[in-house]
């Protein structure tokens, strides 16, 4: 694993370049540019502003509904993008794969690089969306970075197991979109986590997003430290996924050449 990491490090540039190269597609000859990294936030949570507050009311704390969905959509369009723009990386790139010797990691995780700027415009947009609604900026915000690791570990190692796999099994392919939609319903995305049955909030919460998106709740909307045990186990968990993740993407990355 450590030779891995020292071959994925030298090859940082390439990763980057991958990267930019993608987001400069993706803006040219837009007229609005970056601001479209917020169209499907900010959509989504004024239609779920909609529904949620005003014809169907939800028991919040004090909170702007507004605000409550803008972090839940945030935290998890940057896990379910990053996932459908790498899950066919390697296949769309094999002709890069077959004909370089580098580490083929590189081309997942830069989709994981362009989400992760996407999120990062987003949380520009919160910090707006914190003054108007006359959030306080207090210490907890300084948990949020910690949080953002445990998701990244998290996302690179689903990235990587999954995009992996469907170089081999394409059927993934046909499945992702489903296993989204019910992780998103399957998680505190537009609901607080109280409206979960109380017998149920333990199985509930072994959902890692689940217990990520409460923490970025409780450091941004309601000033407070997340639970640390939760997050400590967040942690070991997104810690193991990242580890069998890339695991299995360096068993299986000699396989690539051959299947296509």
């Amino acid at each position: 694993m450590t030779r891995h990491l020292t071959r994925l490090h030298a090859y940082r540039g390439l990763l980057w370049n991958l990267a930019l190269a993608e987001m400069k597609a993706r803006h040219r000859q837009t007229a609005l540019g970056m601001v479209w990294a917020l169209v499907q936030p900010v959509s989504m949570m004024l239609v779920m502003t909609a529904v949620f507050s005003v014809f169907v009311k939800l028991p919040l704390e004090n909170a702007p509904y507004a605000l409550f969905a803008y972090i839940g959509v945030l935290t998890w369009l940057l896990f379910a993008n990053t996932l459908s723009n790498g899950l066919s990386s390697i296949v769309a790139n094999m002709n890069l794969v077959t004909k370089a010797s580098f580490p083929r990691e590189v081309i997942p995780l830069s989709k994981l690089v362009v989400g992760g700027f996407d999120f990062l415009v987003g949380l520009l947009l919160l910090v707006g969306l914190m003054v108007v609604f006359h959030v306080p900026f207090s210490t907890a915000l300084l948990m949020v970075p910690a949080i953002v690791v445990i998701q990244i570990l998290l996302i690179i190692g689903v990235l990587l197991f999954c995009s992996a796999l469907y170089v081999l099994y394409r059927d993934i392919g046909a499945l992702l979109p489903l296993v989204l939609q019910l992780g998103m319903l399957l998680s505190p995305v537009v609901y607080p986590v109280n409206a979960i049955p109380k017998e149920y909030q333990a199985i509930y919460m072994l959902n890692p997003m689940a217990t990520l998106i409460e923490a970025y709740r409780s450091a941004i909307l309601f000033a407070a430290v997340p639970a640390l045990p939760s997050l400590v186990v967040a942690f070991v968990v997104a810690l193991a996924v990242c580890g069998g993740g890339y695991q299995y993407f360096k068993s299986v990355e000699r396989r690539f050449a051959d299947v296509m």
